[in-house]
């Protein structure tokens, strides 16, 4: 009995290599969601919760520029990525749901709550399963050879500058190629559940990222120094403010 569940386990996980075909270090995530039962494959949900402020409101963001100062502080550097958004008709976008390209890796940031502002999102990386919620939501299936049956609507670049405040904290600061300058505290979990999402693991996480949520208005009242007042703007929304 012993052999026959290690092969089992083997052979499952031999199974999701193969179809997948992963670089070496997503192939080990895959590996660690594999439970030791041999029925149970054990599912990420990456969850994230972010609140927009219109920019900065010091020069240069430093643990000590201002009172009180941030408990831990990490600069983490610049980077620069290009975004491309699609949609079908406002298909998506009015029903809370964000299928881009961020240079040239497909994800999908589904709003499960908040509001422009203040947001709470699910994320999804693997094309595979964007497809699969796609269909669900649609009942139209497609894959990313052909951008799942969506057309492009958006397209920019951005150069982002990022810390982690207070170990948990990530702040970023985005000025596009267009001009427009906003940022965003975000706050990210990742929860591992079993099989679909049942009834437990919705209650679970809409009460993970009401906590998350107030964590991060918390935050933002300790530290308002460091963030304009004001009313942020997306960047889509400045996208289509400018080229429509």
């Amino acid at each position: 009995m012993i052999r026959s569940t290690l092969d089992l386990q083997q052979t499952a996980l031999q199974t999701l290599q193969e179809r997948y075909r992963q670089p070496h270090s997503l192939r080990c995530q895959v590996e660690r969601h594999l439970d030791f039962s041999p029925h149970t494959i054990l599912q990420m949900l990456v969850l994230e919760v972010e609140r927009k402020f219109r920019c900065l409101a010091v020069k240069r963001l430093v643990r000590d520029g201002g009172f009180p100062p941030f408990r831990s502080f990490k600069y983490c550097g610049k980077q620069t990525f290009h975004d491309v958004y699609y949609d079908k008709a406002d298909l998506l976008s009015s029903k809370g749901v964000w299928i881009r390209q961020r240079d040239g890796h497909w994800q999908a940031k589904i709003q499960r709550g908040g509001d422009y502002h203040n947001s709470k999102f699910e994320e999804l990386s693997n094309p595979m399963d964007i497809s699969q919620y796609l269909a669900e939501l649609t009942g139209i299936r497609h894959n990313e050879r052909n951008n799942f049956g969506l057309m492009q609507m958006a397209a920019f670049s951005t150069l982002r500058e990022s810390w982690v405040a207070d170990q948990d904290f990530t702040v970023v600061q985005d000025v596009t190629d267009f001009g427009h300058t906003v940022g965003e505290v975000e706050l990210e979990c990742r929860v591992e559940g079993e099989g679909s999402p049942g009834l437990a693991t919705e209650r679970y996480r809409a009460a993970k990222m009401a906590e998350m949520d107030e964590r991060i208005t918390t935050f933002m009242k300790r530290y308002s120094w460091a963030f304009c007042a004001g009313v942020p703007k997306g960047k889509l929304t400045a996208y289509f403010e400018t080229f429509q």
